[in-house]
């Protein structure tokens, strides 16, 4: 009997922990959240998780108290009033009896650094890495790094590629360069706080993507395409089939020649096609004429089969194509993919196939970079059902179809493809921040945008107002990475889209008196995109946070005043030159330009006389411009040591 009590009480035990494990289990916390986290210090923060619907969830903090009632959705939100400074764990429970610890949490000043691959760069593969991660052991920051994260849609919650962690030597490998350096400035000039830094970046990312569907919705230009991207959420694959079909239908417009029964025909004849060695990029094939080239492209070969290989099921694996394509064996369209980073797979149906001779086409659809199939040799065959494979990789034919620059129209949008979509990347990696206030947010950002420089600014200005209001920060600092110098030197003047697109930062930047520029013009390297050296690049995003958010007194990179002609010739005023300026290594500054009302442009010296620059008198002169180029050679800097901001600036028709 004792034996059949004894038995019966540990079932019974048993039961009620299983039972209270099952209550409790629920009792989740949103992965934004987690030990080492910093929390803004001052404002309100929204906690938010999981947990049993109807329990009632208590987050305790620095002597602060939240409470919420989890939803019929499993989901809850707690909101911390204001905490001005707090330091230990933070603890949640709930009524159903699970409880949750977050350990080492902090209050402090939170900054999130957003933008494209410069500000993506890793320590690791900046100048000094070990040096650098080593440093920062012991400083007061602490680092999240949001895993690249894509989405059609807003809701998911936040993927953590770094979960709040300390910097130094384990965590600062993988983490931004230029987002770190910024915040050892900040470090360095005593804040008073601890410094939170969020990574949200994406190599060859445009602005569109970091953009919210109902702000981008806002443009008539992108109303169509957001729509499209409604549609691919709720059926992704019948709005794939939709663009593709839209993509066919333009490729056939823009390049006739290959339309109906050519160049995809079983029966057409390639043999007059120049060779080209596949996979590889057509641009590094060595290839006169293919260095640069973004257009359409045809390759196509014949591949012979045993009648024993042609009665098999099939894949045609080609690996990753750059950026669209549609492919045909025999003439009939096996497959077609709009992503540049997805395998190419493409199922054959049976009897497809034949005995002998079989023939395939790929058209290749490239916008902008290197473009092509861009495996490896092993990724480029036929594979037949008994796991046997035919090789293809090797010689192709091929031919250069219609080039970008003759395009008379764009092809159908795709505006799920991140890094280069719509509203995805924000969905994916910014929407998640929801209730997370900031002190202040480093942008670096433009690269990708500069064949529309002329349209960046209203982007810009779109990002700008968007994200503060998201952020609940009407006044929300913001610091943009003005463009370094990048591409060809030129010996003659010369109307490029990088020097635009820094314009146009420059102007936005100007008329927004919470928005800083980093001016970066002579931190670059004429023949690669992402200089190494992000030390510099932080002290100078770092300068113009410590005067917005801090109210310091900050040096800041002179910037024009006004240009006018005088009896002396046409001078130039600069703010933020006190001082005076300096035209290092010679007596005048370099990469000055007069420019007439027909837009033709000619250098001139620019003699430096304090903080005023004088140029030669011109009465047909009607426009300046400085450092107009894509990688000027600047010299002229002002007395706390920051160069000047490239500009143009109109001229008066006379002198008055």
């Amino acid at each position: 009997m004792k034996r059949l009590r004894l038995r019966a009480y540990l079932v019974a035990f048993g039961l009620a922990t299983v039972a209270s494990h099952a209550l409790a289990a629920p009792l989740a916390v949103n992965p934004l959240f987690g030990d080492h986290m910093v929390l803004q210090r001052g404002r309100p923060i929204e906690i938010r998780g999981e947990g049993v619907a109807g329990s009632t969830v208590t987050v305790r903090f620095a002597g602060a108290t939240a409470q919420a009632t989890v939803g019929d959705d499993g989901r809850w939100a707690a909101t911390l009033p204001p905490i001005r400074e707090g330091a230990g764990d933070l603890e949640i429970s709930d009524s159903a009896g699970g409880t949750l610890r977050l350990g080492d949490v902090a209050t402090g000043d939170v900054f999130l650094c957003s933008g494209q691959s410069n500000m993506d760069l890793p320590v690791s593969d900046t100048a000094y890495p070990r040096r650098t991660a080593d440093e920062g052991d012991g400083i007061a920051v602490r680092l999240l790094k949001i895993r690249r994260t894509s989405s059609p849609r807003a809701g998911q919650p936040l993927i953590a590629e770094i979960a709040w962690a300390p910097a130094g030597p384990s965590s600062l490998p993988g983490f931004s360069a230029a987002c770190w350096h910024m915040a050892r400035k900040l470090a360095d000039a005593d804040v008073g706080a601890t410094i939170g830094l969020v990574q949200a970046s994406w190599g060859g990312a445009s602005i569109e993507d970091w953009l919210a569907p109902d702000a981008l919705k806002t443009i008539p230009a992108y109303q169509a395409d957001e729509q499209r991207l409604d549609r691919y959420a709720g059926d992704a694959a019948a709005a794939t089939a939709e663009v593709v079909a839209a993509t066919d239908a333009w490729a056939v417009s823009a390049d006739p020649a290959a339309a109906g029964d050519g160049f995809s025909a079983a029966t057409f004849d390639a043999s007059g096609w120049p060779e080209i060695t596949l996979p590889g990029s057509w641009e590094r094939s060595g290839i006169e004429g293919l260095a640069s080239f973004d257009g359409l492209m045809w390759f196509r070969r014949d591949l012979v089969l045993t009648e024993e290989q042609a009665a098999r099921p099939a894949v045609l694996n080609l690996g990753r194509i750059d950026e669209r394509d549609q492919v045909w064996i025999n003439g009939e369209v096996v497959g077609a993919t709009l992503v540049a980073g997805e395998a190419r797979r493409y199922p054959v149906r049976t009897g497809l196939l034949r005995a002998g001779r079989n023939a395939i086409a790929i058209r290749v659809l490239d916008e902008r970079g290197a473009g092509g199939l861009m495996g490896r040799r092993a990724d480029l065959r036929l594979e037949l059902e008994d796991s046997t494979a035919v090789n293809l990789a090797g010689s192709w034919r091929y031919h250069a179809g219609p080039a970008r620059r003759a395009w008379t129209s764009a092809p159908p949008f795709v505006p799920w493809t991140a890094p280069r979509g719509l509203s995805t990347m924000w969905n994916g990696m910014i929407a998640p921040l929801e209730g997370f206030p900031l002190k202040g947010v480093a942008w670096y950002q433009g690269e990708t945008n500069t064949a529309d420089a002329d349209g960046y600014a209203e982007l810009l200005q779109l990002w700008a107002s968007s994200w503060r209001q998201f952020f609940n920060d009407p006044a929300l600092p913001l610091v943009v990475a003005q463009l370094p110098g990048y591409g060809p030197r030129s010996a003659a003047p010369s109307n490029g889209d990088w020097p635009r697109l820094r314009e146009a930062q420059r102007l936005v930047a100007a008329a927004d008196p919470n928005m800083g520029l980093a001016v970066l013009i002579d931190l670059g390297v004429s023949y690669d995109i992402h200089p190494a050296h992000k030390d510099e690049v932080g002290d100078r995003l770092g300068n113009e946070m410590l005067r917005l958010a801090y109210g310091r007194n900050a040096p800041r990179a002179p910037s024009p005043l006004d240009a006018r002609k005088a009896a002396d010739g046409i001078r130039l005023r600069f703010a933020h030159a006190e001082g005076g300026l300096v035209a290092y290594g010679s007596h005048d500054a370099a990469t000055f330009e007069l420019c007439d009302a027909h837009g033709s442009c000619r250098f001139v010296p620019a003699r430096v006389e304090g903080d005023v620059v004088i140029l030669p008198a011109d009465a047909d002169a009607r426009e300046v411009r400085y450092a107009w180029q894509g990688s000027p050679p600047v010299n002229l800097y002002g007395a706390n040591g920051l160069p000047v901001t490239p500009f143009a600036l109109a001229l008066p028709a006379h002198a008055p």
